[in-house]
């Protein structure tokens, strides 16, 4: 209807609500009603036309509604009172009920029944009927074959909603055996981690006491071997004594007293240089034990890292079957949708054809009583169409920028792959930069790997310098051996530290330009997800623009569609068509209309839902990629703590070697000291038994004067030339043995002066001779006996020297 019919409608009060008192004029044929401003007739209560245009248009077209809603007492169709309202939409109980309560009055002048005319309209309205019956009943089986198609496709719509049902249900099932299998694999794996673990366990326990039956078997070995030798020492010095005994039956009882206390001093410095070459295979066992237990914890490291690397790629494996289940959830949940949406898209086409069957009976009800309208609804019709021409451009105009937003967004897309190409450039030229910086790295390392072998080198010649010093000692010869040894291990141990601190380095600089990336590729996501955000705004905007237009243009449709109908109608009736001819035709226009639109909406629907899949998958793909860094980090991370944890071990190990090298270096100076003291006491007790031995000779060379002095005292006269003789002969045989040992040639001076003087003395000049040739046979016995015992003594002192070391470094 037009504009105004609303106006017209609403000043007029409803039909159910006037009194059946109410006094009306008589009807006249002949319509004189007055026009609007739109030249529309508006016809009045006296008029014959007025009561079939307040039947055929009583309210507003918009309202449709079969039962129609009630709020405070007021009908929403006809706006009257609900205890007076009985119009439900002009339906024939309330035509009739109007028509026999009616006030007609004067009733104009009608022909007789059987007046030929009348026969004849009769008869011509009866085959009228008749054709008008047969073409309602066409139609109604039409409709019904329509309503049995429309009943076969919801059943094939059921059907297919049952077999997708049954497949979203089959892989529900899958995706439950699925979760299953993946718990039980867990479990299993979890056991057979616990199995392992146990396993591990044992076998480290079974292999830490097999080392130390090894080490226990090696330190009895070493303790035997040690005894044996011990054994062998102290048989030869038992028959090094009992020879010794042999020469010191002659001596003293206080040289036998000083002997036996050299050979205890002697015992007990052998046993004290025991006791060092003890502790020195001691610790060269623990050196052995450390190395063992140095390389099983660099063969327990690569298994935990082999370990480590097994379950990353586990893990991966999970996150892939995870995906995959998300994924197939997410297919059934769209299948799941797409059902429902069929579901209820077919319940509303039902429950549509139900209200189209209803309409359409009640339009044959209707289109019964139907009668001429208006002709005077051309104009308002070509002004509509004028308008409606007017909205058209409009909404073509809104299309064609729509289009130009469109268009801009796609520039402002490319925009965004070419900054995305420019970023990946950016990442290349870091690339090439951090190349550039592993290179500098790598010539950094190379010039401290030349130091360091410059160290290694000026320690050789320390050592070459310690070893030339302490090559006198045996047992500091094996502790250089040993101090060589814990220098080379320290020296590995260093180059093994400076590989890991490159390796470290180098992996805080991965970690650091993983980092670099992941900000950058955290910005990027960012600012992509803000303008995913305003596009989808601006879609939202654009959406309800197109929602606004579609209402709209539905609205100008509708009434577009009402204005052609009555329109056709005007035409219908001028063409001499049946009223129910023209309503199906419209109905059918209208049908084509609707479906045309739904096509093209539901073809706008998919473009937008393709539109947002896409997007969806996007941020999905973004959302594993990100996963992906972050796994990435956090595997360099536990990377980092394990260098970490290597590093600091190394370092501890480094301080307890640097510690031990210190022990062992106070320990040296230490043994060069007590070595100085060895030297000197040797060399003081060299002296005193030079002295005593001297002294000895002396007091023989006196015993054996007295007893020769009463048988050689008539004689000193002519013993004078041969003591002279004996003199210089005593002389040459000390020149001698001076030449042979240098070290008694002072003392002998001395004491054969002394002897000498003391036979001058005394006057004893016969028996000087033969006292002075035998203390020269007796001090030749005695150097002979004394030379021969002195690498004995010398032994005896550096073992003692030894031992004192030993004690020393054990306080310290």
């Amino acid at each position: 209807m037009s504009e105004t019919e609303p106006k017209s409608g609403a000043s007029m009060a409803c039909v159910c609500t006037e009194d059946s008192t109410t006094e009306e004029s008589s009807l006249s044929i002949n319509c004189e009603c007055p026009r609007d401003d739109h030249d529309i007739v508006i016809h009045e209560q006296t008029c014959l036309l007025y009561k079939s245009e307040k039947m055929v248009y009583p309210h507003d077209p918009v309202c449709e509604c079969e039962y129609p809603a009630f709020e405070d007492g007021v009908c929403l169709c006809c706006s009257c009172p609900v205890n007076q309202c009985r119009c439900h939409k002009a339906g024939r109980e309330a035509f009739d009920e109007w028509r026999s309560k009616r006030d007609i009055g004067a009733m104009p002048a009608v022909l007789e029944s059987t007046h030929p005319l009348m026969q004849k309209f009769q008869e011509t309205l009866k085959q009228f009927l008749i054709k008008e019956n047969a073409i309602a009943e066409e139609e109604i089986l039409n409709l019904r074959e329509e309503l049995k198609l429309s009943k076969q496709e919801y059943d094939k719509d059921l059907e297919s909603i049952y077999r997708s049902d049954h497949d979203t249900n089959a892989q529900r099932v899958l995706i439950e055996e699925y979760e299953a299998t993946l718990a039980q694999r867990t479990m299993e794996r979890e056991a057979a981690e616990r199995r392992a673990k146990e396993s591990n366990e044992k076998y480290k326990k079974a292999k830490a006491k097999l080392e130390e039956d090894l080490t226990r078997e090696r330190e009895t070995t070493e303790e035997m071997e040690a005894l044996n030798a011990l054994c062998q020492q102290l048989s030869a010095w038992r028959d090094e004594t009992e020879s010794d005994l042999t020469v010191s039956q002659r001596m003293s009882d206080k040289m036998r007293m000083e002997k036996q206390a050299l050979a205890a001093e002697k015992r007990q410095l052998d046993i004290y240089l025991f006791s060092l070459s003890n502790e020195v295979w001691k610790l060269e066992s623990k050196l052995e034990m450390f190395k063992k237990q140095l390389e099983i914890k660099n063969t327990e490291m690569e298994k935990v890292n082999d370990r480590v690397t097994a379950y990353a790629a586990e893990l991966e494996d999970l996150e892939l079957d995870k995906r995959r289940l998300v994924s197939l959830w997410n297919s059934v949940i769209v299948n799941i949708t797409q059902r429902d949406k069929v579901y209820d898209s077919v319940r509303d086409d039902y429950k549509t054809l139900q209200d189209n069957y209803r309409t359409l009976l009640n339009s044959l009800d209707i289109t019964k009583k139907v009668v001429m309208e208006e002709m005077n609804k051309g104009k308002e019709i070509a002004m509509n169409r004028d308008k409606l021409n007017y909205d058209i451009e409009h909404a073509m105009k809104l299309h064609d920028t729509e289009d130009i937003k469109r268009q801009n967004l796609e520039a402002q897309i490319s925009q965004l792959t070419e900054s995305i190409e420019m970023t990946e450039r950016d990442q290349e030229m870091i690339r090439v930069e951090n190349q550039t910086t592993r290179n500098i790295l790598k010539s950094t390392g190379k010039e401290l790997e030349r130091k360091a072998e410059y160290k290694l080198k000026l320690e050789n010649e320390i050592l070459l310098n310690l070893q030339d010093c302490l090559l006198n000692d045996k047992a500091v010869e094996t502790m250089a051996n040993g101090i060589r040894k814990m220098r080379e291990m320290s020296r590995k141990q260093e180059i093994s530290l400076m590989s890991m601190e490159n390796q470290h380095a180098h992996i805080m600089l991965d970690i650091e330009v993983m980092r670099n990336r992941q900000a950058k590729n955290q910005v990027v996501l960012e600012e992509s997800q803000a303008m995913v955000k305003e596009k989808e705004k601006e879609i939202d905007v654009l959406q309800n623009e197109h929602n606004h237009q579609l209402s709209v243009m539905t609205r100008k449709q509708r009434e577009l569609d009402i204005i052609m109908k009555k329109y056709i109608t005007l035409k219908e009736i001028f063409d001499m068509k049946s009223p129910q001819e023209r309503r199906i035709e419209g109905l059918e226009k209208q049908i084509k209309c609707l479906r045309e639109r739904t096509e093209v909406m539901q073809h706008e629907w998919l473009r937008q839902q393709g539109h947002v899949v896409k997007l969806a998958d996007h941020h999905h793909m973004m959302v594993t990629e990100i996963n992906l860094i972050a796994k990435q980090i956090q595997i360099c991370d536990q990377k980092i703590m394990r260098i970490q944890a290597e590093s600091e071990a190394v370092a501890l190990e480094r301080s307890r070697v640097e510690r031990s090298l210190r022990t062992l270096r106070g320990r040296l100076q230490v043994l060069e000291h007590t070595r100085k003291d060895a030297t000197e006491r040797n060399q003081g007790a060299q002296r005193a038994n030079l002295a005593i031995s001297h002294e000895y000779a002396a007091n023989l060379k006196e015993r054996r004067e007295e007893e020769t002095l009463n048988h050689y005292g008539q004689r000193k006269v002519l013993k004078l030339a041969p003591f002279s003789f004996s003199r210089h002969e005593d002389d040459g045989t000390n020149e001698k043995q001076g030449q042979r040992r240098p070290w008694r040639n002072d003392g002998g001076k001395e004491r054969t002066h002394g002897a000498l003087a003391v036979g001058t003395s005394q006057s004893n000049i016969p028996s000087i001779k033969t006292q002075a040739r035998f203390s020269k046979a007796d001090l030749i016995d005695a150097a002979s006996t004394k030379g021969s015992r002195r690498p004995k003594s010398c032994l005896a002192c550096s073992r003692r020297a030894s031992s004192l070391i030993t004690a020393s470094g054990s306080k310290s």
